[in-house]
């Protein structure tokens, strides 16, 4: 046997001459062989299934869930997507919404470069603002500007009455809020995807009054439209049942919510976090927490959750 060239292998006062010898080379390099393949299938796992190019701040969706906001660097990246067909929507203030299909391949993680060619409609542009307002919670200004989109729009605008929903709710206009809601899902019945998002507005606002059986019935409803696939409507099933102190089903419901919303929302996981806390979980809890700071570490719950999390460590020891 000839020498071993390679000074990892090689010991200078004694040479691998023995049978033994060769055979725990062979170990120590199928050792090295598995380091390095599980450190390659890590770095390969760390991949996003989706990278976004568009310019900063465009608000992106896949499959109806919003997965943020394109950064200053003009990417955004989107993980644990599963292979097949989805459905991107791409949102930039004083441009017109664009929406395509694209592929994810098993293991072949895939671009998109969006451009946005055409100004917004009167209609659309009224809505992006209503839509902005709502999310900083000017509601009275937001409400005006979604009446202006369906004022100006010529065909219906159903994106625009769910919005009015939301916000005339938020403003504790509940009855106008359902009757609104409702309008919305009769006008996209064919479309279940909107029509079971209207109706669980409908049933928020139930839930918003105390209305719980009301709010059970519409949750119930929108998830049959959706096949059970909602995370707007497991979490508000889960706040209903947690209403009632039933909170094995609520935990149930906040944990389908987690799954489908594919870390999202990380409110959902200190909401669940909390349950599990409270039910003595409190492995899960620990673990539901780190989640959500990992998602959210500058959140409004941030500290108090780090607090908690110090002192459920504390007792699981």
């Amino acid at each position: 046997m000839g020498t071993e060239t390679n000074s990892f292998w090689v010991c200078p006062h004694f040479p691998f001459r023995s049978i033994e010898s060769v055979m725990l080379r062979i170990c120590f390099r199928l050792v090295l062989f598995c380091a390095l393949s599980f450190s390659i299938l890590a770095q390969e796992t760390d991949k996003p299934s989706l990278l976004v190019k568009a310019d900063a701040g465009t608000i992106i969706w896949v499959d109806n869930l919003r997965y943020g906001t394109v950064s200053e660097m003009g990417e955004l990246a989107i993980r644990n997507l599963k292979a097949g067909t989805h459905k991107l929507r791409a949102r930039l203030l004083g441009k017109s919404e664009v929406t395509q299909s694209f592929q994810i391949k098993a293991n072949a993680p895939a671009a998109i470069q969006i451009t946005f060619k055409l100004p917004p409609s009167a209609a659309e542009e009224s809505f992006q603002k209503a839509e902005s307002l709502r999310e900083k919670g000017k509601h009275k200004e937001a409400i005006a500007e979604y009446q202006a989109a369906l004022n100006h729009s010529k065909t219906l605008f159903t994106q625009a009455r769910i919005g009015l929903a939301r916000s005339l709710m938020a403003s504790s206009e509940y009855e106008q809020a359902i009757t609104e809601a409702r309008r919305a899902a009769k006008e996209v019945a064919a479309n279940t995807a909107l029509a079971a998002e209207a109706t669980t507005v409908v049933a928020n606002t139930f839930r918003a009054q105390g209305l719980y059986e009301e709010a059970f019935e519409n949750y119930r409803k929108a998830l049959s439209l959706t096949r059970n696939i909602s995370p707007e409507a497991h979490t508000g099933l889960a706040l209903t049942y947690q209403e009632e102190n039933k909170l094995e089903e609520a935990i149930q419901h906040f944990q389908s919510a987690v799954e489908q919303a594919n870390e999202t929302e990380p409110i959902i996981y200190y909401l669940l976090g909390n349950l599990l806390d409270r039910e003595g979980k409190i492995k899960e809890a620990i673990a539901t927490y780190e989640t959500y700071l990992r998602l959210a570490p500058n959140s409004k719950f941030a500290v108090t959750t780090r607090s908690m999390l110090r002192q459920l460590k504390r007792d699981a020891r």
